[in-house]
């Protein structure tokens, strides 16, 4: 497994909640974090696979910006 990360403009834990919820959703076998703490809105995700695209699919339809780090 290896870990992705993703700088974020998620500023509430209510809001980073809520993405992680339709993110395992979407994306079951991974397993993720969410640091709302730090001034990046840092989201950690271990994978086995490629998910970017479904990430920035969830955060652009919720109306929040993400990148790859």
């Amino acid at each position: 497994m290896h870990i992705e990360s993703y700088k974020t403009d998620v500023k509430t834990k209510e809001d980073a909640s809520f993405i992680v919820v339709l993110l395992r959703f979407i994306i079951s076998d991974c397993s993720m974090d969410f640091v709302v703490d730090d001034s990046n809105h840092i989201l950690k995700i271990e994978t086995n696979r490629e998910i970017k695209e479904m990430v920035y699919g969830v955060f652009n339809k919720q109306g929040f910006y993400c990148q790859k780090l």
